[in-house]
């Protein structure tokens, strides 16, 4: 369902499909309309119905998943790294290999 406190507009519509590193034919793809159809609503002259807003809203929440997992991924695997470091004695492996 569409999220009423996010106002979709032409420049929401424009800043959403570049968050994604989509071309103007990506996004008509995803929301099943031509490449015209994106470029009058990203230039105003076709308003964004109700029906389209449901499939941006999709497309928001797919952008906010993928945006955390990006962000967080190198810390989660420097974490893990550094965890994985400590728990590994390598004075002891050093000394049973000799």
């Amino acid at each position: 369902m569409v999220d009423n406190q996010f106002e979709w507009n032409k420049e929401a519509l424009r800043v959403l499909r570049l968050r994604m590193g989509w071309s103007k034919s990506d996004l008509a793809r995803r929301l099943q309309c031509s490449s015209q159809d994106v470029d009058s609503l990203e230039e105003g002259k076709t308003l964004i119905e109700i029906s389209l807003k449901n499939q941006l809203e999709l497309l928001l929440r797919q952008a906010d998943a993928c945006s955390d997992e990006v962000k967080y991924a190198p810390v989660a695997e420097n974490t893990c790294d550094k965890k994985a470091l400590e728990q590994i004695d390598f004075s002891r492996i050093k000394a049973g290999l000799e």
